[in-house]
């Protein structure tokens, strides 16, 4: 016991040291991941309030109408111009939230494979998707294409 005292003794000033910096070290990682909770929920909430807003849009515009209709023919009234810009700013959009869900600065969704089968089953958006998902991402376009042969 005396011996312990003694070490602490001469060592005091290194003891302290080596506790200020495992303490700080604790402290800086708690920091980094309170912030990484912080900025996933900011990201969260911030794709959920675009998500609203796109959706919102297409609830006032009665041009967009047949976007959601599963029953739009295509051959009598082929897809307008507004339509397809429309879609393509849900597919960027859907991009956004399959790569913050890839670099998991969000949580996936449940229902969202889902809600993309829904959405791409559709003739307006399944139209618009087979025409310009070129301008996306191999493995981006292999997920939704994956989803859509289930």
């Amino acid at each position: 016991m005396a011996h312990i005292v003694a070490w602490i003794g001469l060592h005091a000033f290194d003891l302290l040291s080596a506790v200020g910096i495992i303490s700080g070290l604790a402290f800086t990682a708690l920091s980094f991941r309170e912030d990484t909770r912080s900025r996933r929920l900011n990201n969260l909430v911030r794709l959920t309030e675009q998500h609203r807003d796109i959706w919102e849009e297409s609830q006032k515009n009665p041009k967009l109408a047949r976007i959601r209709d599963p029953k739009a023919d295509l051959y009598t009234k082929p897809v307008t111009a507004e339509e397809a810009q429309f879609v393509m700013l849900l597919m960027f959009h859907l991009h956004c939230w399959y790569r913050a869900i890839e670099g998991r600065e969000v949580s996936s969704l449940e229902g969202l494979e889902k809600d993309i089968r829904n959405f791409f089953g559709r003739p307006v958006p399944r139209h618009v998707w087979e025409e310009r998902k070129a301008f996306f991402d191999r493995d981006f376009r292999q997920f939704v294409d994956e989803l859509l042969l289930k």
